[in-house]
């Protein structure tokens, strides 16, 4: 049951990237990667369980599911990578925020990145080993963890039923 509905979902995000690939449009690829080469444009890319590489223009929001993300053109709107790495060349331009969580960003220079990024469970490292610029945050595995351990014990003290003692 569970295999049949896993390959639905695999063929509903296939339709979109064949249909993407004759229109130029929006891309949304499913363990197959994306590469916008030089001089190429599309809008939107959406990649589960692959990467993407960006050296052309990508002129909407780039999301990467269990992925790594190359930039060494432009990316015009929002940055997301959830179980993966970012890696920003000095050439590249992301025009809007960039969050990546469980994973580590590196970039080269500040003018890079126009918007704030936050890296969740992993570290944002600059290669020159300087973050000059506020809008950059990291919050690092240790960290992270610590947190979501606070708030499973907060929560399981507010959720889990105490015992009250009868009178006798």
């Amino acid at each position: 049951m569970l295999t049949r509905a896993f390959l639905g979902i695999a063929l509903l995000l296939s339709l979109p990237s064949a249909a993407a690939r004759a229109q130029g449009g929006s891309r949304t690829y499913f363990n197959q990667d994306i590469f916008i080469a030089q001089g190429q444009q599309i809008h939107n890319a959406t990649c589960i369980f692959c990467s993407v590489q960006v050296e052309g223009d990508l002129t909407g929001n780039v999301f990467v599911l269990f992925g790594n993300l190359n930039v060494s053109g432009r990316v015009d709107g929002r940055t997301t990578v959830i179980g993966g790495n970012a890696v920003i060349d000095s050439q590249a331009r992301l025009g809007g925020n960039a969050l990546i969580v469980g994973g580590n960003a590196v970039y080269e220079v500040d003018e890079s990145i126009s918007g704030n990024a936050w890296v969740v469970g992993g570290h944002l490292s600059p290669v020159g080993g300087r973050v000059r610029s506020t809008h950059r945050v990291s919050f690092s595995p240790i960290v992270f963890s610590a947190a979501a351990i606070a708030a499973f014990l907060l929560l399981s003290v507010l959720f889990i039923p105490r015992r009250r003692s009868q009178p006798a």
